[in-house]
């Protein structure tokens, strides 16, 4: 029809198969095996018809106006191992029967208009590696079963601002993880202990959040971390020495929590630290003279705390610093 977007325009009804057709892949026996459409404005509902298509491995429809919501018959698809529908105008919720495919190893869902809770039904899909949910409208706890995921590698959910309830002590048992992505939601309660057993985890971002009590000290475990992302937080208590065995860590940005008490001097251990950002929070004593010690250091922003003593002199050794902000303190 004459609705057809020009890049679909060889998609012709009366081939005997749609093998020829653009942006559809088949296997030898000319069974469907791929559909990637990517960038094409199709403003079309979800296809509800793809558990025909039971040899499907790749779904790609992304940033082509989908609407309407994702079809419960995808669960069908056994063969699949990569669903990417996002950046679309999809809504209603994630269907539980995506539970369903053990082969599953990208499911990428983000920037849509999807509701609902995130299905439990996911702690199935043990194959998989990448869950992006974030930038929808998804509320509820995120589910204990998530913990089952073993070779998770990447969970970003941020950006659905009622996503709510603690992050359960659960996911540490996803030891593949390399990213987890928290932001802007309403997660709350204490970061978990069992966040130290992710030894391969290299970005823990879980800023503009609800979260409370006490950075675990179990979190100088994570020895690949580089990212550390906890800013407008309720987070207090002092910060743990255990952070100076992070030797990657590049940002540590803990900026408008409720920290108090002196900044450890283990901190200068850190010896990949570039940004240091520690603002508005209640930090007292002295400012470290291992910071000294940080060569990489390109930002120290420590403003608005109650920080008292002198600068001392070592931080000149700092060399690669660009930004010092010590502004709104006790510094004498």
């Amino acid at each position: 029809s004459s609705s057809i977007p020009s890049a679909l325009s060889n998609w012709n009804p009366s081939d005997s198969n749609p093998c020829k057709w653009s942006h559809i892949t088949c296997s030898p026996q000319n069974f469907v095996t791929e559909i990637n459409i990517q960038s094409i404005e199709l403003e079309l509902p979800f296809p509800s018809n793809l558990s025909s298509l039971s040899f499907l491995q790749k779904l790609i429809i992304s940033g082509s106006n989908l609407t309407g919501p994702i079809s419960p018959d995808l669960g069908d698809c056994t063969q699949l191992t990569t669903i990417d529908v996002s950046s679309n105008s999809l809504v209603g919720g994630v269907p539980s029967s995506i539970g369903k495919l053990i082969n599953l190893q990208d499911l990428i869902l983000n920037s849509n208009q999807l509701t609902g809770e995130i299905p439990k039904e996911l702690g199935a899909c043990i194959k998989l590696k990448n869950l992006l949910l974030f930038d929808n409208y998804l509320s509820g706890n995120l589910p204990v079963e998530l913990g089952k995921l073993v070779n998770l590698e990447v969970i970003r959910a941020g950006g659905n601002k009622d996503i709510a309830g603690k992050i359960p002590y659960e996911i540490g048992d996803c030891q593949s993880l390399l990213v987890v992505g928290l932001a802007d939601t309403k997660v709350a309660g204490s970061l978990p202990a069992s966040l130290g057993k992710l030894s391969k985890l290299q970005s823990l971002s879980v800023y503009t959040t609800m979260l409370s009590g006490e950075i675990p000290p179990q979190i100088g475990n994570c020895s690949e971390l580089v990212d550390l992302f906890l800013y407008e937080n309720d987070l207090s208590g002092s910060l743990p020495r255990e952070l100076g065995k992070l030797q990657k860590l590049e940002k540590m940005l803990l900026w408008q929590n409720n920290f108090d008490g002196a900044i450890p001097e283990e901190i200068g251990n850190c010896k990949s630290l570039k940004t240091i950002d520690l603002s508005l929070n209640f930090f007292s004593g002295s400012l470290p003279q291992s910071f000294g010690n940080l060569s990489s250091l390109e930002e120290l922003m420590l403003s608005n705390n109650n920080i008292s003593g002198s600068i001392p002199p070592v931080l000149s050794n700092a060399t690669s610093l660009l930004q010092l902000q010590l502004d709104t303190n006790q510094i004498s």
